[in-house]
């Protein structure tokens, strides 16, 4: 009798095990249907943007678009955003895109190079970083382009002013057109 009550013990463990393989694949799979769904919808959030800032060039006269001008993040956080670019001229338009920030000092640029360290107008020290294509570009007259950037959130809490302007490299590296928006970081 002993003997049996050893082996039903055996194939309940038995059976507990095989069940909890079971449930852990269909979590597994659930969680991974999940994170698909997630990226599917970044992705189709990310194009509508780009649509919305073509869709505001062709419209409007404006050379540049930034959708937003107020963006909130968590300290360190990234976000990627797009800024949109109409060439209004007449003849072709060279140019390149410089971002800055509002430091006690004026606007700073901000480096290719990755994190550049700031002094905030309150006088606190921050870094901050912005990656986007900073090579020359080109656009026909009447043309657009949506150029993706990421923003890193200032390593601090506080509220920061950026600048995105448009540098026309056929006219001496004069400003051909700029937008603020601040980041405000918690």
């Amino acid at each position: 009798m002993n003997k049996k009550g050893s082996l039903n013990l055996s194939i309940q463990m038995i059976v507990i095990v095989v069940i909890a393989f079971v449930v852990l694949g269909l979590g597994l799979g659930f969680v991974r249907s999940q994170f698909g769904d997630i990226q599917k919808t970044t992705t189709a959030v990310q194009e509508q943007i780009s649509q919305q800032i073509l869709e505001e060039l062709r419209t409007g006269n404006k050379p540049l678009s930034f959708p937003a001008s107020k963006l909130v993040l968590e300290t360190g956080e990234e976000s990627v955003q797009a800024i949109g670019v109409k060439n209004t001229k007449d003849q072709e338009l060279k140019f390149k895109v410089e971002f800055s920030v509002k430091t006690n000092d004026g606007f700073k640029p901000l480096t290719e190079a990755g994190e550049t360290p700031f002094t905030a107008v309150s006088g606190e020290e921050f870094t901050s970083t912005v990656l986007w294509d900073t090579e020359e570009q080109s656009l026909k007259p009447g043309k657009t382009n949506v150029i993706p950037i990421t923003i890193t959130a200032p390593n601090k809490i506080g509220n920061y002013l950026y600048k995105v302007a448009l540098i026309d490299l056929g006219e001496g590296n004069e400003e051909f057109a700029s937008k603020t928006f601040f980041i405000k970081t918690s």
